[in-house]
């Protein structure tokens, strides 16, 4: 028996089935958005309120406080950042009961304020509008000391100011719109010197880059 050949109509369904399985899939990837360059350089200004976390020789201190502070650098595409800062802590007085090594307990006053200055580097990671900067600073704090009604006999506190080197890991959190920026931030200050006390700096900033 002569066989038939299949109809037109199925010929073309398997045609265009094939056609369809045949023709290369053309994806077409959203563009991604670039992350604007920022490179430069950018002048941060800061206030904040800091405090001791160590009592240091038996007294109590409180260098830190209210403070007030200047950060410039330079910032390059990669993200690493090379700056200098300076700030300034109005400190508080502090009214205790000192126990020195010999002789009886007296009331006794401090009232300390501080310096801080010195070289930083930084990385930036971006995060979507938002910009989280970690930090690495080491410079030295000058800490002004005056005592009442006496200078307690501590053979380290002869002359104010008091110096010393610190080291100051940190962090910013920064909203950058245009030519203009500011976050919140803090920075933890590791005291070499045993006769001025640790203590954190929590920070708002405002800045702008040029």
């Amino acid at each position: 028996m002569r066989r038939r050949a299949p109809a037109p109509l199925l010929w073309l369904t398997v045609g265009a089935v094939l056609a369809v399985l045949a023709r290369p899939q053309l994806v077409q990837a959203e563009p991604v958005a670039a992350q604007p360059d920022r490179s430069g350089i950018e002048l941060l200004a800061s206030v904040g309120w800091g405090a001791s976390t160590t009592d240091v020789l038996r007294l109590e201190l409180s260098p830190y406080g209210t403070s007030f502070g200047l950060d410039v650098g330079y910032r390059w595409s990669s993200g690493f950042r090379l700056g200098g800062y300076f700030a300034y802590s109005l400190g508080r007085s502090v009214s205790q009961r000192y126990d020195p090594v010999v002789g009886r307990e007296y009331e006794l006053a401090s009232d300390t304020s501080s310096l801080h200055t010195g070289l930083s580097l930084g990385y930036d990671v971006p995060l979507y509008a938002l910009v989280l900067r970690y930090s690495l600073g080491l410079g030295v704090t000058l800490m002004h000391w005056e005592f009442a009604p006496e200078t307690p006999d501590v053979a380290r506190y002869t002359e104010s100011p008091r110096e010393g080197f610190h080291v100051a890991p940190g962090a910013v959190l920064l909203w950058p719109n245009d030519w203009i920026e500011g976050g919140v931030g803090f920075r933890y200050l590791v005291q070499a010197d045993g006769a001025i006390p640790s203590g954190f700096l929590g920070e708002l900033l405002v800045g702008i880059e040029l």
